[in-house]
């Protein structure tokens, strides 16, 4: 009897050194598929298909953080082929011609957009004064749907009137002084 349980033990024990000895994220078939790069784990478009191909993907782009690029090694290095790539391409007087009718047409353009920001100014400041006016009337209507310029009147509701109450609607006059107040009080039957 003891010895199904010792072969059990050992099994068990062998077992659990294989699980231990294997690295985390079993193999699967995809991880052995190629994309056109030669990557191992990613489709050709630079997904990966596997978890260990996500979790490598992650790991690379923490460790290539901006903080951890600039004022590197590889910065400096990158930075100076561009500039040398620059610098040969300007060379080839086709490309610098290029280049320079490039800048010729925006700096056209930058100076038509201006001239047009100039015009609208001018047309919103000749608006602005033919708009306003002086005096008690500041504003002419001239939007939409309204043909000439509405009255001054207000319109209330019967609700309107009754939400205001009798505070809003029938306030007493405002006096300078006591006396004055009580001779209003006197006149009018207030108490």
């Amino acid at each position: 009897m003891a010895d199904w349980k010792e072969q059990l033990s050992e099994l068990y024990q062998k077992h659990s050194k294989n699980k231990k000895d294997k690295k985390p994220g079993a193999a699967t078939a995809k991880d052995n598929l190629q994309n056109f790069r030669g990557r191992k784990g990613f489709n050709d478009t630079g997904i990966p298909l596997t978890e260990r191909a996500a979790k490598q993907q992650r790991k690379n782009k923490l460790s290539y953080k901006k903080y951890n690029y600039a004022g590197s090694r590889l910065n400096f290095i990158n930075d100076a082929r561009a500039e040398a790539a620059r610098k040969h391409r300007m060379d080839s007087p086709q490309h610098r011609q290029r280049v320079d009718k490039i800048i010729e047409i925006a700096d056209r353009e930058l100076k038509q957009e201006e001239a047009k920001r100039e015009y609208q100014r001018r047309v919103n400041r000749s608006w602005d004064s033919t708009r306003f006016t002086s005096g008690s009337e500041n504003i002419k209507y001239g939007g939409y749907g309204y043909s000439e310029p509405p009255d001054n009147s207000i319109e209330f509701t019967d609700y309107d009137l009754a939400a205001a109450g009798k505070s809003v609607i029938k306030q007493d006059p405002v006096f300078k002084n006591k006396i004055e107040e009580e001779i209003w009080r006197l006149k009018n039957n207030k108490t």
